[in-house]
């Protein structure tokens, strides 16, 4: 009996000198610049088991006790390994060496089974070489390349994703939410490629730290700064020139970057010089963007992040009469922008619990002017005017903990608190008998949520991605509450085959009142009110993907469905110009549904001289409201039913990079009337409409083509010469449908004849930026 329990003793002293843990953490980095690397994979070299990087570079690994080589590797860097990790300190602090692009088709990317259905991200150097509109990058057009993701009309930056409307994105920089994102009335979007180090979209399982819109999340993030050496680049090209000037403000410990780009094209071939006698009309159009981030390292376990965003547009028409010296002049403009800061606080607690602390600031400003002179013949002209505002300011704060039980749980938990201010239509006018409610006060709003994103693998090759966000928004004398379950799922099988679902549930308090007319920009965010109630989506998806390590391609196809409530439309002919006959809530059509399904397939070349994806949507999104149509489900406006998109790049030895990128939809929907009266001594048409969004634009498509150049200036400096043209083919891809009545001889009407008005034609474009 001795001997048995001798023996007991001896397996269980055994099992737990064996199986004894430590657990390793630290934060891993570019070696090159500082930047903190998010998504690097960190794997015990002799148990195959690993973690990724949380958004901060942090990541806490649970290993055997011993020396256990640890190997971090990262898609586009060579691989480190370290022995003897028990001797080192932690946390951890990993710096990791980009790999020459020659060896990019020798790396393998690990695989990381923890990414959710329906997310994906766009390498910043694969989004600089594709092919765009006068050779700006953009990086909004650049998701519309993605899968489930589409445009509007040609040259429109607002995203149309899974049936959703640009509104029901969130888009947040540095985590503050921006709520205009379009310069040139959508021709580009406010964020500059050169300020940005990632660019990550959900569009299916979104994780529970997001909230408050129905269709996608967009998170961006700035580049922190070299923090090795001062550096920087400037461009020249045909719409904007821009500046970026980055290096550290202490060696290896604080660093800034500082961003901004100024239009160049200022629509000055549109000016007509004002003479002593006559008519003439002005357009006059500029924006600018500076990006500005600021860090310090305070020590290994605490950084202080600083991130600034400021971008506006102004744009102005105007016409003018003189007559021997006696001027009048009538003007209109429409202005726009945003500003943002995020002040955070990074801190490792623990090898298991790291934190982040942040402070927001938001603020949209949309501005409609109307200036003009009240003449007589016996007095000098009288200036009038009219101005209404609308905007938005969010102040807000954020605790997030990321705790890591183990290799197979970790947990991200906290509280979001913000505080809404409406300005919706505040009008200033010396008009007779007009508003004038420049100081009515603006409409608050407090928004609480609460959240705990979990990632269990119950068996290493099943991980699962529970979560809940539970959030309260106070408006007057009304909460609303709503919880919001999430779950995402991935299991890997043989072959490298993976399967994946999600399931969401999203509430989203805010509504975009846009101009229905010919504004440029105005448009007004309002709150949910008694009257409006929060939209709602529910969104099921499944997917199912292939990775080929040896051609260095990924292969997967998405499924999904998702409807919609709560959602709201306008009458026809609506304008919201801040002269409204009513409350707004009582002027929009209430109490929409939205059904959307679809199925996405991309197959995606990451690696080696010739890369790039083609991604295809088979998608329909409809909307239901009771006095819309009868009461009948129709066709979204922007219902793509067919939306196929390719993209390829070409790198020719060590200098040359050409780039191609086509796409093709299914052309947008349109109301077209059923029949028309016409009288002889009638102005125009009087159309009959019968059904909403009745008709199809043709469909849309484009080929762009461009090139890049590496040089070396007589100084030794890096520089890039960009050509290409843009709808390559000319295609005259249709913007709007105009109406025109035909008429014979005698002026008699005859008919109605539908002409189709084009934009963009063939474009060629060059640019050239200079690195330093």
């Amino acid at each position: 009996m001795t001997k048995y329990l001798l023996m007991v003793i001896f397996v269980v002293i055994t099992h737990a000198t064996f199986s004894q843990r430590m657990t390793i953490s630290g934060i891993v980095r570019d070696a090159t610049n500082g930047e903190l690397l998010a998504g690097a994979i960190v794997q015990d070299s002799l148990s195959q088991t690993g973690v990724p990087t949380n958004a901060y570079g942090f990541f806490s690994l649970e290993i055997p006790a011993g020396d256990h080589p640890l190997k971090i590797s990262f898609v586009g860097y060579e691989s480190l390994y370290i022995n003897g990790v028990a001797k080192h300190k932690s946390p951890l602090q990993i710096k990791l060496v980009q790999a020459n692009l020659l060896k990019e088709v020798t790396i393998k990317e690990i695989k990381n089974t923890d990414v959710l259905i329906g997310s994906l991200s766009i390498p910043m150097n694969k989004l600089k070489s594709m092919p765009a509109l006068l050779g700006e990058v953009d990086v909004l057009k650049a998701l519309s390349f993605t899968p489930g993701v589409s445009t509007g009309v040609e040259g429109s930056a607002g995203l149309y994703i899974r049936g959703g409307t640009p509104d029901q994105n969130l888009i947040l920089l540095d985590e503050a939410p921006v709520y205009n994102v379009t310069h040139l009335g959508g021709f580009l979007s406010v964020f500059n490629p050169s300020s940005l180090k990632s660019v990550d979209l959900y569009k299916g399982a979104y994780p529970a730290r997001y909230g408050g819109r129905l269709a996608s999340v967009i998170d961006l993030t700035m580049k922190d700064g070299n923090n090795q050496k001062f550096g920087g680049e400037v461009g020249i090209g045909i719409l904007n020139q821009n500046l970026t000037l980055e290096g550290p403000i202490i060696k290896n410990k604080a660093s800034f970057i500082v961003s901004g780009r100024v239009s160049t094209l200022g629509l000055s071939f549109l000016l007509q010089p004002k003479k002593s006698s006559g008519y003439g009309e002005t357009r006059k159009y500029r924006f600018h963007d500076l990006n500005a981030k600021f860090n310090y390292q305070i020590n290994k376990t605490d950084q202080i992040f600083l991130s600034v965003y400021n971008g506006f547009d102004r744009f102005t028409y105007g016409e003018w009469t003189a007559n021997d010296g006696r001027e009048t002049e009538t003007a209109v403009s429409n202005n726009w922008g945003n500003t943002t800061a995020t002040l955070r606080y990074s801190k490792v607690f623990s090898q298991k619990l790291f934190a982040r602390f942040a402070m927001l600031y938001s603020k949209y400003t949309s501005e409609l002017a109307n200036n003009f002179d009240d003449t007589n013949e016996n007095i000098e002209p009288v200036r009038l005017y009219r101005n209404t505002n609308a905007g938005v300011t969010d102040l807000g704060g954020k605790v997030q903990f990321d705790y890591f039980l183990n290799n197979r749980i970790n947990l991200k938990f906290g509280i979001d608190l913000t505080r809404h201010l409406f300005s919706p239509f505040v009008t200033k006018s010396n008009y007779n008998n007009s508003p004038d409610d420049a100081k009515k006060e603006r409409l608050p709003a407090t928004q609480v949520d609460f959240y705990v994103d979990g990632s269990i693998a119950i068996v290493p090759a099943l991980r699962f991605n529970p979560g809940l966000r539970y959030s309260l928004y106070h408006v007057e004398n009304r909460t609303f509450s709503n919880p919001e379950p999430r779950l995402g799922l991935n299991w890997s099988l043989p072959a490298n085959w993976t399967i994946k679902s999600g399931y969401t549930l999203m509430n989203q308090y805010v509504h975009l009142l846009t101009n229905n007319g010919f504004g440029f920009g105005y448009d007004a965010w309002v709150p949910s009110t008694e009257k409006v109630r929060p939209s709602r989506s529910s969104q099921l998806s499944v997917g199912l993907s292939k990775t080929f390590p040896q051609l260095g391609l990924d292969l997967s196809i998405e499924g999904y469905t998702k409807k919609m409530k709560n959602l709201i439309d306008y009458p026809d002919g609506t304008n919201f110009t801040g002269l409204l006959a009513g409350s707004w809530d009582d002027i929009v059509i209430k109490k929409g549904m939205g059904r959307v399904k679809g199925i996405e397939l991309m197959l995606n070349k990451k690696a080696g001289h010739f890369n790039g994806w083609i991604s295809y949507t088979l998608s329909k999104s409809e909307r239901k409201f009771s006095e819309i149509n009868n009461a009948a489900w129709y066709p979204m406006k922007y219902d793509r039913r067919h939306h196929l998109a390719i993209t390829v790049n070409y790198d020719i030895g060590k200098k040359w990079t050409l780039s191609a990128s086509f796409i093709y939809q299914t052309g947008h929907a349109v109301t077209l009337p059923e029949a028309a009266f016409i009288t002889d001594n009638s102005n125009g048409p009087r159309f009959i409409y019968d059904k909403r969004n009745n008709g199809r634009m043709p469909a849309f498509h484009r080929l762009d083509i461009g090139a890049s150049k590496s040089l070396t200036t007589p100084h030794k400096r890096n520089a890039e010469l960009r050509l290409g043209l843009y709808n390559a083919y000319n295609r005259n891809n249709p913007l709007y449908l105009d109406m025109k009545t035909d008429r014979n001889q005698d002026f008699v009407p005859t008919g109605i004849t539908l002409k189709q008005i084009s934009f963009f034609p063939i474009l060629p474009y060059v640019g050239y930026t200079l690195r330093f």
